[in-house]
Formats: C-alpha cells, structure tokens, sequence
C-alpha cells in the first residue's frame, strides 16, 4: 500500500492536476475553494479523482463528492480510499 499523504499533500497534487489538465490558476485556490467556482464541473471532477488514482498507485473504490465540492472535499474522499481497511 503507498505511504499515506496528508489532506494537504493531497490537495496540492490537486492544485497540480488543475493546473496541468485544464490551466487553471492555481495561486490563489486553497482547500476551501470551491471547484465549480473554478469552472470545474462534475466529469471534471471525476477526471481529476482518476488522475489521483493513477499517480498514487491507488484503486477509488468510492467516487463520491458532495456537489460542488472543494479541493479539501476531494481530498478527503482520496484519503477515504487510501486509509486501511480494518
């Protein structure tokens, strides 16, 4: 299993993915900024989880976001999937 990132680590790999996939601005975007104010809609989104998935050697098993969420929102729902199962 990959070492775990902290909501932070996560959220900049986000700012990065942003960046890189749809040359957003990131320099003032932090976790609470929300996506759809970023013009990021929800198949955005999803693409941006299945980066994550790819650069984190990971398997999402839950996609789930609530509806306009925020960076911090997405992270958390990566971090979901990272943390071990008991």
């Amino acid at each position: 299993m990959p070492s775990p990132l902290s909501n932070i680590d996560l959220v900049e790999k986000i700012k990065d993915a942003l960046k890189d996939r749809f040359a957003i601005d990131v320099t003032k975007v932090d976790e609470n900024s929300r996506l759809r104010d970023l013009g990021v809609d929800s198949l955005h989104v999803l693409e941006i989880m299945l980066d994550m998935e790819s650069e984190l050697g990971i398997k999402l098993e839950d996609l789930s976001v609530p509806p306009n969420p925020s960076l911090g929102e997405v992270a958390a729902a990566i971090e979901r999937n990272m943390a071990p199962s008991v």
